[in-house]
This record gives C-alpha cells, sequence and structure tokens, in this order.
C-alpha cells in the first residue's frame, strides 16, 4: 500500500499503532444486502457511509441533541478531507464495530480518527477525516463554540489536542 505521500505502509505497522484504549466511541452493525457487491464484500464506497454513521452517533453520545436540522442550522460540520486505510474485506452479515474519537481541535476544525473492524478484532480499516465548523449563511470557516470543545473534553480527557491559543482553560 502506499499513502498520499507517497511511503511504504505495511498493513502490520498501520495495525499495530492502533491504541484501542483511546477509541471511547463505538458503534456496532451487521453488514447488510446491499452494502455488498458481487463479489460479496463490502463495496470501499460504503465504509464512507458507515465511517459517516459513527461520527453523527459520536455527536450524539457527546450531548448534540440530533434532529433533522442538527447539521444543517445548528452545527453546520462539514468534511473537508479524509484519509482510508484499506486493511481488509467484510462481507455479507458480518457484524462489525465502528470507533470514534475527536484527535485535535483548531479554531474552526477538528479531526477525527477511525477504525472499522470485525467484531472478532480484524481490522478493516484506518481513517482520519479533517471536519470544518462553516457558517451555513456565509458558507465560511467560523470559530467551534466553546460548548461543543467541553463536550469533547469531557468524553475525550487528555486525549484530545486543543490547538486554538484563545481556547478558555
Amino acid at each position: 500500500m502506499r499513502d498520499m505521500h507517497n511511503r511504504n505502509i505495511r498493513v502490520d505497522d498501520l495495525r499495530e499503532k492502533i491504541d484501542l484504549s483511546k477509541f471511547r466511541h463505538s458503534i456496532t452493525s451487521r453488514v447488510r444486502t446491499y452494502d455488498v457487491d458481487r463479489q460479496n464484500i463490502v463495496h470501499n464506497a460504503v465504509y464512507l457511509y458507515w465511517l459517516e454513521v459513527g461520527r453523527v452517533e459520536y455527536f450524539r453520545t457527546i450531548g448534540l441533541p440530533i434532529d433533522a436540522q442538527t447539521f444543517i442550522t445548528k452545527h453546520h460540520f462539514v468534511v473537508a478531507h479524509v484519509d482510508i486505510n484499506y486493511l481488509g474485506a467484510a462481507r455479507f452479515d458480518d457484524e462489525y464495530e465502528v470507533l470514534t474519537r475527536t484527535t485535535f481541535m483548531k479554531n474552526s476544525s477538528f479531526g477525527m480518527e477511525q477504525l472499522i473492524r470485525l467484531t472478532n478484532g480484524d481490522v478493516l480499516l484506518i481513517a482520519s477525516a479533517v471536519i470544518v465548523n462553516l457558517n451555513p449563511a456565509r458558507q465560511t470557516s467560523e470559530r467551534i463554540p466553546d460548548s461543543y470543545r467541553k463536550l469533547v473534553r469531557e468524553l475525550e480527557g487528555a486525549d484530545v489536542n486543543m490547538l486554538d491559543d484563545s481556547e478558555k482553560a
């Protein structure tokens, strides 16, 4: 495998770098018939949906009220970048788990790390994403509210790197 910077990546090296103790949020589901292709494996684009579900449920867990307007008018978080390393494949009826955590928070963006694995422990993919807080009226980035920062800190503790100098202690 090669990453975006053309460095060789060994699958075993990626697996060894995973510290599962830092993931405080997970959801479990099962591969459905519509998730698999004609080879009976989950299509690579489907994993993006699973990652999104993991992020939304993470937001719900930290205390954001989730309704039809949550990501339209209340919390306009948009995915700016996703990096995925596929390490294995899921098949129909496999049970899987999506683990999600916030790794850093800047002024108007934050990073999330996610992992999808089968419930037997086999890691299927490792992903990282950069999410931007967008002002819906102006369509420009804006500072992440302190209330959201507090919710993330309460779940993640010292494992989230707060990089915004203006953050109140």
